[in-house]
């Protein structure tokens, strides 16, 4: 997710003689906020192009290049431009601030635009008009789409997927974590590329959890990029504030179906050789939370116990477990070797029958 600097969170209530800031909701007392599968975007003249993104058929009027094809022709997300909502005020780049309404979340981010998610049907936006392109993209693709995911009920976390001999494995960690250079470097091993920073699953059916393809293309920064040998000068911006660049993924792409998860991996650095901690019940459950893509924004959406209840059910299909490695690139190749032992350990066995 790109970096804002938040200078609030403001809650909004529907009543307009009230303007103070409402109390925290129970969120244990809401209900799941799953849209009907047969929820659609409104209608919208032609010249919008349909993608698929994590599962859904969005039709945008930006150019969003790299997603797959839409997995059926009826539009569920619409985005678009919308001249009639403010444009962001002025004040540093990258900072802003966040709103909120039983079902809108606008997302001002100065000098990018002004962003506004409704139901989980609808992103409109109002750049600013010195904002690049890459920049006001990202934001789309990024936090105002997983706002879109956690109004819809489904679990987003902030990792990047490969599949490995047809298995689903996912690197949930912070922006510098090395998510997206252990996924490059699987590549170049022969894993296939499903999803970069972003991790949504489909409903847990029958013991198994899948995962959803991105967009072809890592974000890698100048140390990354170094490593591959490739430069982010014949490279696109990949937008907002880390300098990170778009790298296409040509080949060893999954497609445009889900992919059955396996493995969740933990992305923490230390000291000693690289090694792997299993992690199982509340724990895990827990870690997975706070690996929760926009965790502050569903939260403050009163999403906390569904969160809770989703991830709960996700980390009953797979093995969860914190990988621990030094730091410094001339390390990854043995961090790949324990990460390929560990996923080809497990003899196909359905997650629920293995031991981590």
């Amino acid at each position: 997710m790109p970096s804002v600097q938040t200078e609030g969170i403001v809650r909004i209530r529907r009543s307009s003689d009230d303007m103070r800031e409402p109390p925290p909701r129970d969120a244990g007392r809401g209900r799941d906020r799953q849209a009907p599968a047969g929820q659609s975007a409104p209608a919208e003249p032609a010249g919008f192009r349909d993608i698929g993104m994590y599962g859904l058929c969005v039709r945008s009027t930006v150019d969003l290049s790299g997603w797959p094809e839409p997995p059926q022709l009826e539009p569920q997300v619409l985005i678009r431009e919308d001249r009639s909502l403010p444009r962001p005020s002025e004040g540093a780049p990258f900072t802003g601030r966040s709103t909120f309404t039983e079902d809108e979340v606008g997302v001002e981010v100065r000098g990018v635009a002004r962003f506004l998610a409704s139901g989980g049907s609808c992103i409109r936006f109002a750049p600013d008009p010195a904002a690049r392109p890459e920049d006001v993209r990202v934001y789309l693709t990024g936090a105002m789409f997983g706002v879109v995911l956690h109004q819809r009920g489904i679990v987003p976390l902030h990792a990047s997927s490969v599949a490995v001999d047809g298995t689903g494995v996912a690197f949930a960690g912070a922006s510098g974590s090395g998510k997206s250079t252990l996924v490059a470097a699987l590549l170049e091993r022969g894993a296939r590329f499903v999803s970069d920073d972003i991790c949504a699953f489909t409903p847990v059916v029958d013991g198994e959890s899948r995962v959803w393809p991105g967009a072809r293309r890592m974000k890698l920064d100048d140390a990354g990029l170094a490593v591959f040998d490739r430069r982010g000068s014949e490279l696109e911006p990949a937008g907002g504030e880390r300098g990170k660049y778009h790298v296409p993924v040509s080949a060893g792409t999954v497609g445009a179906t889900a992919v059955p998860l396996s493995r969740v991996y933990l992305l923490a650095f230390g000291e000693g050789a690289a090694r792997l901690e299993p992690l199982a019940g509340l724990e895990a459950i827990s870690a997975l939370v706070d690996e929760t893509y926009l965790l502050s924004f569903a939260a403050a959406l009163g999403l906390t116990s569904q969160i809770f209840r989703k991830v709960a059910a996700l980390s009953r299909t797979l093995t969860v477990k914190r990988l621990i490695r030094p730091r410094g690139f001339e390390h990854v190749e043995a961090v790949l070797d324990l990460i390929e032992r560990d996923v080809r350990g497990m003899h196909g066995k359905p997650a629920h029958a293995r031991t981590a």
